[in-house]
């Protein structure tokens, strides 16, 4: 639907959009009560990019691009695009980053649908090897955000087969023992994909131990001495295996995760 509505609207056929699903929805790590689907309107018409720290070159490389996709413009008319498609009514673009569609009950989920752009981390500066990503601004402010739903996707795949589909088994439990204890007033919400996260950095022997119970139980031990002042926390990244866990940037603390783990060890021993 999301990709009808950007190819009926005539201003975005020059923006060579890409459109694709993202997050647990994509991943296959979604529950009922987190329905929403997040979908990215990428333009490629050009790219953004970084360098790995030392790698920047000394001359100039490429030609700085003079087009009119900004990223105000390309969300305005991915906004009108959808206004056009679903009614403006149904379409919420006052979010930071997303614009939102309503869900219509029994036809359609809510949709989240984030203009980005082509993004590559070079890491060398004669940009011959590089990370491609994806980049969006927010709706306020200059900083862009870097996601990397393609190396998400790959390894949470790779993870799944080698646990025999205990890894993303065990998101879903965590997101939905979150759900739980949200709803008891136990805790406060999180956001869904640092269980994600946090499962993602369980090793898969641990996963892999014993009954299903046995094997979540193990998740929870691990993670939680994992998370101790001595423990080995500092170096966990995201299922993209690009970006840390827990350092600077994120939306979530390392507090945040022990509390989730502890409590869910706690749900499951009453």
């Amino acid at each position: 639907m999301v990709t009808d509505a950007v190819k009926a609207h005539d201003p975005l056929k020059t923006a060579s959009l890409y459109v694709y699903a993202k997050g647990s929805y994509a991943n296959n790590t979604d529950v009922r009560r987190d329905s929403d689907v997040d979908i990215v309107a990428e333009c490629q018409a050009c790219n953004y990019y970084d360098y790995m720290p030392s790698q920047e070159p000394t001359t100039t490389v490429g030609t700085p691009y003079e087009g009119e996709w900004t990223p105000a413009k390309l969300r305005s008319e991915v906004t009108t695009a959808l206004n056009n498609a679903f009614g403006s009514s149904a379409v919420d673009s006052s979010g930071k980053l997303a614009l939102v569609v309503a869900a219509v009950p029994g036809s359609r989920p809510s949709i989240d649908v984030v203009p980005s752009f082509d993004y590559f981390l070079y890491s060398d500066p004669q940009r011959k090897s590089s990370c491609r990503g994806s980049c969006v601004w927010p709706r306020t402010g200059s900083t862009k955000i870097v996601n990397w739903p393609d190396q998400q996707l790959a390894n949470g795949h790779a993870k799944n087969q080698r646990t025999g589909q205990r890894y993303k088994n065990y998101v879903r439990a965590l997101k939905n023992a979150e759900n739980v204890l949200v709803k008891a007033g136990t805790i406060k919400a999180k956001p869904s994909y640092l269980m994600e996260c946090l499962v993602w950095n369980v090793a898969d022997s641990t996963l892999k131990s014993g009954t299903l119970d046995d094997g979540f139980r193990a998740t929870l031990v691990e993670l939680w001495q994992g998370l101790a002042d001595e423990g080995n926390y500092d170096d966990w990244t995201e299922p993209n295996d690009i970006k840390y866990l827990f350092r600077s940037g994120q939306k979530w603390s390392r507090d945040d995760a022990k509390e989730i783990v502890l409590e869910t060890w706690r749900y499951l021993a009453y």
